[in-house]
């Protein structure tokens, strides 16, 4: 059913205390011109406490992930002395509710896990020598038989057939590392710094099948302890050197690492042995390096157990004595956790646009903090350039410029600090922190470009024309499309799924074709429409999708929320687009 709003549309917007006028002239580069990134801070704030009823005397959540701001499972340690339960924790948007059951193995526990959707969650720990693995399928948890790789300490899925997960084979002081492919788990091969020691890997972080950064900690016979950084090329792990505090015997260990592409990631830990200090290092694309962090100089130390990142400007990480640090970009610098709300928060997630969730303990309970970053709306953007913003930013248009075609679609960066505009030739107009990664603008198309979609990293677009043609740009890969199939409708716009593992492309007449990992939600095929769908974007999560049509109707799919549009309202110029 189309919902509209009643109230006329005005051509002049208030945002942020300034005035923009919708079409109005604004200074941009001419299509395909390079547009330098731009820092642009995302600092969740305030944090508040979450009620989470514990079942036990000690009860401690260590991994937490976020599909959506409705979805959410954290998980922990044995809730019992013994060690003979588990505690699996899920979100629904309005209150924890926890699964615990009976595990056959003894001193089990589970230490991270990782969501893709709402039917797939892969959470990772160990036993009494021995590696433990349970997979969430929609209804059920269920343990799934592994290679023995001891103890695992961290994961991150991509796809339902792409996991990687680390930690250190138990009894032989190890780093250990194990593959899923879809259908099983299989070990895949770590190198070891100094082999007969104690290593470790305590966190993973994945951007593609063929690139994956793990970090933890080798220990030299007993002296002293280093970092640890590893790297997954598709194939093998290799040792990538990382640094460590400078200064007299020493104790230095990463446990946790965020990377959101394959130039920039964040990995927290401890270094010190009197004293122990927190350790944050950074990426760049090429060599790692250390980044000052603020003290906290509490009696217990200060040592980072979980870092996560939903861009380059917006990190947070967490760690002993309720420790909160948050990066904009440039700085870290402490955020105040409710007083007496944690004695060590360990798991932490960051979900782009909408919140960050950390978990731990406090007196033996299990505890959850939450903090909101929300970025509500959308915008819509017209055929001359130019932007109508609900709730979100404005950044810049194409308004008042001379065009060589008219614009037809748009693309939001994952930390909506900018916008690309993409023309029907093909053309791309950069905005905010917006990078140019290519375009069509000077070659001969088939049928002319009608949509664009960035990967989830912002490192990377697709074009989509017409006919369904696809041209991929920056880190976007090809997973298919309807060039040169016969179309009961042209296409008309695509929008990509939150892992960058797939896309959908929208016909106008609201026909959906799903690629890679997309998944179909509903559409307005074969449905009378007062006007053609012109555009679509995807919910956070993947699990929906909006579809517009020219006149602004909203057609929501899924877990997608209705939130206004100009259904029946006299506009300027038809919408040609939106984004989420």
């Amino acid at each position: 059913m189309r919902r509209t709003l009643g109230t006329a549309l005005v051509s002049v917007l208030v945002l942020a205390g300034t005035l923009f006028v919708a079409g109005a002239t604004a200074s941009a580069p001419p299509a395909g011109a390079v547009t330098p990134r731009t820092a642009h801070t995302v600092v969740p704030g305030p944090w508040t406490s979450v009620p989470f009823t514990s079942l036990s005397d000690y009860d401690a959540l260590s991994g937490v992930s976020c599909t959506s701001s409705v979805f959410c499972v954290a998980v922990g340690p044995s809730s019992d002395v013994a060690g003979q339960t588990l505690q699996i924790a899920s979100w629904n948007g309005k209150a924890w509710s926890t699964v615990v059951f009976g595990s056959p193995l003894p001193e089990a526990y589970l230490s991270s896990v990782s969501c893709l959707t709402t039917s797939f969650c892969v959470a990772v720990g160990g036993y009494f020598h021995g590696t433990l693995v349970e997979q969430w399928n929609g209804s059920t948890w269920s343990v799934v038989a592994t290679p023995n790789a001891g103890g695992l300490a961290g994961v991150d899925c991509l796809s339902t057939s792409f996991c990687m997960a680390v930690g250190s084979a138990s009894g032989a002081g190890r780093t250990s590392a194990i593959l899923w492919n879809g259908s099983a788990w299989s070990a895949v091969g770590t190198p070891d710094v100094y082999p007969g020691d104690f290593e470790v890997l305590s966190g993973v972080s994945c951007r593609s099948v063929a690139w994956c950064t793990a970090v933890g900690s080798a220990n030299q016979g007993g002296a002293q302890s280093e970092t640890l950084v590893e790297q997954w090329n598709g194939t093998t792990w290799s040792i990538v050197p990382s640094p460590n505090q400078i200064g007299g015997p020493n104790y230095s260990s990463l446990f946790s690492v965020s990377c959101q592409s394959t130039a920039f990631c964040m990995a927290a830990g401890f270094s010190g042995q009197a004293t122990e200090n927190s350790l944050i290092e950074q990426w760049n694309g090429t060599t790692w390096s250390i980044v000052p962090s603020p003290t906290t100089n509490l009696p217990t130390g200060d040592v980072l157990y979980g870092v996560s990142c939903s861009g380059a400007t917006s990190c947070v990480a967490v760690g002993s004595g309720s420790a909160i640090l948050a990066w904009n970009g440039s700085t870290w610098a402490i955020q105040p956790a409710p007083t007496g709300s944690a004695d060590t928060l360990i798991g932490v997630d960051c979900l782009g646009g909408i919140q960050c969730v950390t978990v731990g303990y406090v007196g033996g309970a299990s505890v959850v903090l939450a903090a909101s970053i929300t970025r509500p709306g959308y915008r819509f953007v017209a055929s001359d350039g130019g932007v109508f913003s609900y709730g979100a930013p404005f950044f810049g248009s194409a308004g008042g410029l001379t065009l060589n075609k008219p614009i037809v679609g748009m693309a939001v960066t994952p930390d909506g600090g900018g916008y690309w505009l993409v023309a029907s030739d093909g053309g791309v107009f950069s905005y905010g922190d917006a990078a140019f990664y290519g375009s069509t603008g000077s070659l001969t198309l088939n049928k002319p470009i009608v949509g664009m979609a960035s990967t989830p990293d912002g490192a990377g677009y697709w074009l989509v024309a017409s006919d369904g043609g696809i041209f991929a740009y920056g880190d976007a890969s090809f997973f298919g499309s309807t060039g040169g199939q016969p179309l009961n409708k042209p296409i008309v716009g695509m929008a990509a799924t939150p892992s960058g593992n797939g896309y959908w492309l929208v016909a106008s007449d609201g026909g959906i074709f799903a690629y890679g990992d997309a998944g179909f939600h509903g559409s307005t095929g074969g449905q009378p429409l007062n006007k053609p769908i012109v555009g679509m974007a995807a919910s956070p999560d993947g699990g929906g999708y909006w579809l517009v049509a020219s006149d602004g109707g909203i057609f929501a799919y899924g877990d997608a929320a209705f939130s206004g549009s100009t259904g029946g309202q006299a506009l300027n110029k038809p919408i040609v687009g939106m984004a989420a």
